[in-house]
């Protein structure tokens, strides 16, 4: 565990917002985002025609049902990809009237995602404010997970011994993510502060998009199969939204609960960027560009490209670290931290609070 503290310094923020304004990287891209949901809803819609061929193969030869969890899988990789557009529309990035980003949002997250907006929108803007800071971000304040050694030492139990492997354990319980999230949706649907035709709206939405496929898998497969069909798809779902979003803060410096930092050191340094091709920026949903995500929120995903460019080059200006690495090096990061955690014995096994900030890129 690496905890940076500090003080409030003058923000070095507005420098590269104007840097990053200047060219333009502040427009939104309204196309690229409905060419997008046009092209997954184009894939996602041949692969259930695919799935009704698999079905009748599978009257025919019970073997044919491994290609319908190959169907399934990337179904459940669909789903998340939707996931992806509601999480951008949450931050503003597609339309410039946020009750269109809201109503975009809700509609993917709900009926193509199966998880609650209002949910996510609340979680995701905590962890934005505050990321990686103890007791404030709620992506360091997981059920199975445990960040610090006294966030291990608090639980009990399964959740104790998970914790103590977790590091181990780590791809496996990717897997489960979805199901986390959808626990947590759920649950969120029972705050009386949100309006009741909110809530009833997104329990429609969630309730259509879960039980819809299985009633589809039952017609095609029959109702045993059905049910491995439905969890299969929510396990690819979790593990591809769990894979995507867990290379980005795990592993990076925490900030101790009270530290006054400066925003724009605050986001980068508690950030992580993926190095990739084309087909990274597409499957991460532009999320391996972590820390230009964190600094300009509402900026497009096609344009975070170059705003990387902008921002390497002033945090080379400035001295400033800027953690980039390759997404299995980003991995293996992660599982050694995780495992520093769960398997330490003292309250505090770890280097220098400042080390990982001075930490040479990858």
């Amino acid at each position: 565990m690496t905890v940076l503290v500090g003080r409030q310094t003058v923000s070095q923020f507005t420098e590269i917002l104007n840097r990053v304004k200047n060219v333009g990287l502040l427009t939104k891209k309204p196309s690229f985002y409905i060419i997008r949901l046009i092209a997954i809803s184009a894939i996602a819609s041949a692969l259930w025609v695919a799935g009704g061929f698999v079905g009748a193969l599978v009257d025919q030869h019970w073997a044919w049902i491994f290609l319908a969890f190959l169907v399934v899988g990337l179904l459940g990789i669909m789903s998340a990809q939707y996931g992806f557009i509601s999480h951008e529309a949450a931050h503003r990035q597609v339309f410039r009237n946020n009750k269109a980003n809201d109503w975009l949002g809700l509609i993917l997250a709900n009926l193509f995602a199966g998880l609650s907006y209002g949910f996510w929108l609340r979680k995701h803007n905590k962890h934005h404010q505050k990321p990686n800071q103890i007791g404030e971000d709620p992506d360091i304040a997981i059920r199975v997970l445990s960040f610090t050694p006294e966030s291990r030492n608090e639980k009990k139990g399964f959740e104790r011994w998970l914790s103590n492997r977790q590091g181990y354990l780590f791809p496996f319980l990717l897997l489960f993510t979805g199901f986390d999230l959808l626990l947590d949706s759920f649950a969120s649907l029972k705050r009386k502060e949100r309006k009741i035709g909110t809530r009833t709206l997104e329990f429609g939405l969630m309730m259509v998009r879960q039980v819809a496929p299985y009633l589809v898998f039952t017609l095609m497969f029959g109702w045993a199969w059905a049910i491995a069909l439905w969890f299969f798809m929510m396990f690819m779902f979790g593990f591809f939204m769990g894979a995507a979003f867990a290379p980005n803060h795990k592993g990076m410096p925490l900030i101790e609960r009270d530290a006054k930092i400066d925003f724009f050191q605050r986001q980068v340094l508690t950030s992580r960027n993926i190095r990739g091709t084309w087909l990274t920026d597409n499957l991460m949903g532009g999320l391996n560009y972590q820390v230009e995500h964190h600094l300009f929120p509402s900026m497009a995903r096609p344009n975070l490209r170059k705003a990387h460019a902008i921002v390497l080059e002033y945090c080379r200006e400035n001295s400033i670290p800027l953690v980039e690495m390759n997404l299995l090096s980003s991995y293996a990061v992660v599982m050694r931290y995780l495992n520093d955690v769960g398997l330490s014995k003292n309250s505090d096994p770890f280097v220098c609070p400042m080390v990982a900030t001075l930490r040479p890129r990858s």
